[in-house]
């Protein structure tokens, strides 16, 4: 390895391979019926071609011992399979290390001894113009997949999907069920990450990127909280799991080849992993651009308005300690209006004081009552999604 390889070793510790519906230029398509792929008992007639492809080659893999894939060769196939039914996305590999693809693909390595777990997303945004019909019927179709072939127990998943049935694909929840899986992930253990749903690109706005864009994924309340940027993903989980870790994601929405800021790519037809274009090792990866908060035009007048104040009347500041209590509050704002995300904040710092013992947790609700809203988001923000017990 040479010094490039030495500072991604440092900055990722953990082994990552992700498969991507399309590349970053372009758009993926959902198909009307996935049967197309002769996936055993589909769940449901939509669904993401990446994604069926992917698993129609793994199911032929998996079920013949004289079939064993590379990871080029998966790509070929997928990208046949995609073909077949009139589409041209390019499926893509990219990865945390630089690996030899045309050594056999492993969704969960032989030496495995640890717990397999796996974050599920489908989004199909209902009751949206935008919305689609098959993301939640490629979860359940890789859900199947993971439990029947690869040996994953349900415990261990969380499965959000807006279908009334499971926790809402909230901003939120996915983004705590990243740093939760990053956070209890032991060496030997494996992760799987499976998003379908809308993605899209956002002007950059840090200079990482080199085709000046910042892939994102798009949850189900998109519109009050805003997207996922690539950005958050590396930060938060790709250089966050510990080394001996194996994690394999499959992101099938558009713009996704490099959803998750990966310094290495393979595409349809290369024999060789390659450096990422543009990618630099983050030392400080820049926070979630599209919703950090910004200062407001009020705020930056009254910095303004305060600096000025200072500047022409030194002692002022001492009068209204005594005689005005409304500027001194505003100034110093020992308790403003607490919103819903600052009542959340606060239970969240009182309840950690009193740590819960560990729980098995079961993420499939019956069709009615659904949560109280308090209480959901109490847990989102604590982090307690288990993904069963550690082991």
């Amino acid at each position: 390895m040479d010094d490039f390889d030495d500072e991604i070793a440092q900055a990722i510790p953990a082994n990552i391979y992700m498969f991507a519906g399309a590349s970053d230029s372009q758009q993926s398509t959902e198909i009307s019926n996935v049967k197309t792929f002769q996936l055993p008992d589909p769940a449901g007639k939509a669904g993401g071609a990446c994604t069926s492809a992917l698993l129609q080659t793994l199911y032929r893999d998996e079920g013949d011992d004289d079939i064993r894939y590379t990871w080029a060769e998966t790509l070929q196939l997928m990208r046949e399979k995609i073909e077949e039914i009139g589409l041209n996305q390019e499926p893509q590999l990219s990865t945390s290390r630089p690996i030899d693809v045309n050594e056999e693909i492993e969704i969960v390595p032989p030496d495995c001894e640890g717990t397999k777990r796996a974050l599920l997303v489908g989004i199909n945004y209902e009751g949206e113009p935008n919305a689609l019909t098959g993301c939640q019927k490629d979860t359940r179709n890789v859900k199947e997949f993971l439990i029947n072939v690869c040996g994953f127990e349900r415990e261990n998943m969380l499965i959000l999907m807006d279908d009334g049935k499971h926790h809402q694909p909230t901003k939120q929840l996915i983004q705590d069920g990243l740093s939760r899986l990053a956070e209890i992930s032991q060496p030997g253990d494996c992760i799987f990450f499976q998003f379908s749903g809308h993605g899209g690109r956002l002007a950059d706005r840090d200079g990482d990127e080199d085709d000046g864009y910042d892939e994102i994924l798009i949850p189900g309340d998109y519109k009050e909280n805003g997207q996922i940027v690539d950005d958050w993903i590396y930060s938060e989980f790709v250089t966050k799991i510990q080394a001996g870790v194996h994690v394999v994601a499959l992101i099938d929405c558009c713009h996704s080849g490099t959803a998750m800021d990966l310094p290495y790519v393979c595409n349809v037809g290369e024999n060789e992993i390659r450096r990422s274009e543009g990618f630099s090792a983050k030392s400080s990866p820049p926070p979630d651009l599209v919703t950090a908060p910004r200062k407001s035009e009020k705020d930056k007048k009254k910095k303004k308005s305060s600096a000025e104040k200072k500047s022409k009347k030194p002692d002022k500041k001492e009068k209204e300690k005594k005689t005005s209590k409304p500027k001194s509050s505003k100034k110093k704002e020992p308790e403003p209006e607490p919103d819903e995300e600052d009542e959340e904040f606060d239970q969240e710092e009182e309840l950690e004081q009193e740590p819960e013992p560990e729980e098995d947790y079961d993420y499939d609700y019956d069709p009615e009552p659904e949560p109280e809203p308090q209480e959901e988001k109490s847990k989102k923000k604590r982090g307690i999604f288990g993904f069963g017990k550690k082991k």
